[in-house]
């Protein structure tokens, strides 16, 4: 089947995205599969504090599993996005317009989802990280430096050690004057007086996180527009192969 000019550059620039998207989506599945199973990124410091905390607006979701499960939604994610490119990789080559309207269908769908996906999280933002606060604050009054929860004194204090921290907000979070050495920067014995106390964690985490807004943002809608440009190709070069197979 000889196919025009305009058909053919939309059934080369098919294949070529969806390669991309097939490359992309074993990339995600094979990082999702190692962050599950092949390493700990927390740490063993850092885990009790993790799983002790919870998200109240979300129903009280331990945060160390929400984890575990965002390894496990990208390895879904990672290998039904590998799926689909090579569905619109078959559908080009091979010129069968049934293949092309259901990967065009499929991609349309998951735009519209992306969409909502993101203006839903962006009024939910703020919420979220207001709980996440709110849950590290009530962990760090109620549980540190109590008997009983060494362990979770010591993921607290390995956490101020790591990212030069102390409390939530600041020092004032500290359940007691006395604070562990970690908290000041030099002054040991360390206390809420000392002149030299570290500034709060979660503005040094959340900074850390949002260093990386720009490339997500980029890399966001660099993937919706490919999604757009191969929803609107795969259903040209659907018109042109049902043209070429009228005449």
């Amino acid at each position: 089947m000889t196919l025009g000019c305009g058909a053919s550059v939309a059934k080369v620039i098919l294949v070529i995205v969806n390669t991309i998207f097939l490359i992309l989506g074993l990339g995600i599945g094979i990082a999702g599969l190692v962050f599950r199973f092949g390493t700990d990124l927390l740490g063993d410091k850092l885990k009790e504090a993790m799983q002790s905390l919870k998200i109240e607006t979300a129903g009280g979701v331990n945060v160390y599993e929400v984890a575990g499960s965002l390894s496990l939604l990208l390895i879904i994610v990672g290998f039904f996005i590998f799926l689909v490119g090579g569905l619109g990789c078959c559908g080009a080559c091979c010129q069968n317009r049934v293949l092309l309207v259901v990967y065009a269908i499929i991609v349309a769908i998951l735009l519209i989802v992306q969409i909502v996906g993101v203006a839903l999280f962006a009024g939910f933002r703020s919420k979220f990280d207001d709980s996440v606060k709110d849950g590290f604050k009530e962990i760090l009054k109620s549980k540190y430096n109590t008997t009983g929860n060494d362990d979770l004194t010591n993921s607290y204090n390995a956490l101020f050690d790591v990212y030069k921290c102390c409390g939530v907000d600041n020092s004032t979070d500290m359940p007691k004057n006395d604070l562990p050495k970690e908290c000041c920067e030099t002054t040991n014995p360390c206390d809420k007086t000392s002149s030299d106390l570290r500034p709060g964690c979660y503005t040094k985490l959340k900074d850390q996180i949002e260093q990386y807004n720009s490339v997500f943002i980029g890399v966001g809608v660099s993937v919706l527009v490919f999604q757009l440009i191969c929803v609107i190709f795969a259903f040209c070069l659907c018109a042109a192969i049902g043209r070429d197979s009228i005449v």
